[in-house]
């Protein structure tokens, strides 16, 4: 497909994103969640998190079919330069190579932003998520055994890293988004009865 149909996520794409996951939400443990994540719920973390959080997604023939995307991985202010990374395919999608070309150019934007490492949070067993993530670089750093229960039994997630940046040099600020990517940054106007800094939800191949 290429990144010619990989683009910035929009507000408009939600609807179609709430669909594609809540398939695995309601089906799978990919997804730790046990009730449907609504397109409002994603709007608000796009809005809370995308000005220095890359979202993408992909369309076929006009259509959202898939969606990754950054957050933080911590909130206190040490963790900034690691971030979570997370990606979902339309069912039909899968086994064409979307999920890593999705993946890439999440990557390749994070590392330009001078972020220092990526991780993602695999629910297991999930043959599938673990050899993404294995071809793209991460390597397995931890487990977390029985960390979620779902469906009627227990299931542990692993920790996966990726190093985005070499060297033991202090970092330096991070680069929004909308100065790699024009357009990116979705200008919201301040709800003064927001949180000023929602918990971004935790879903995804690499996001349990």
């Amino acid at each position: 497909m290429g990144d010619g149909g990989i683009r910035p996520a929009a507000a408009a794409d939600f609807g179609r994103v709430s669909e594609i996951v809540n398939h695995y939400i309601r089906t799978s443990t990919v997804n730790f969640r046990t009730e449907p994540q609504t397109p409002a719920e994603w709007e608000r973390d796009w809005l809370a998190h995308s000005r220095v959080h890359p979202w993408y997604v992909a369309e076929r023939d006009g259509v959202v079919v898939g969606i990754a995307y950054a957050s933080a991985w911590k909130r206190r202010p040490a963790y900034d330069w690691t971030a979570e990374t997370i990606v979902y395919l339309d069912r039909e999608q899968r086994g064409r190579g979307l999920g890593a070309e999705l993946y890439r150019r999440l990557l390749r934007t994070l590392e330009r932003q001078g972020y220092r490492s990526a991780m993602a949070v695999v629910s297991l067993p999930n043959d599938a998520s673990v050899r993404l993530h294995q071809a793209l670089g991460y390597e397995l750093v931890g487990c977390v055994r029985a960390a979620g229960f779902k469906f009627g039994r227990w299931h542990d997630t692993g920790l996966w890293q990726r190093m985005l940046s070499p060297g033991e040099q202090p970092p330096g600020p991070l680069l929004p988004v909308a100065d790699l990517e024009p357009g990116a940054d979705p200008d919201p106007a301040p709800d003064p009865n927001s949180d000023p800094d929602p918990e971004p939800s935790r879903n995804g191949s690499g996001g349990a």
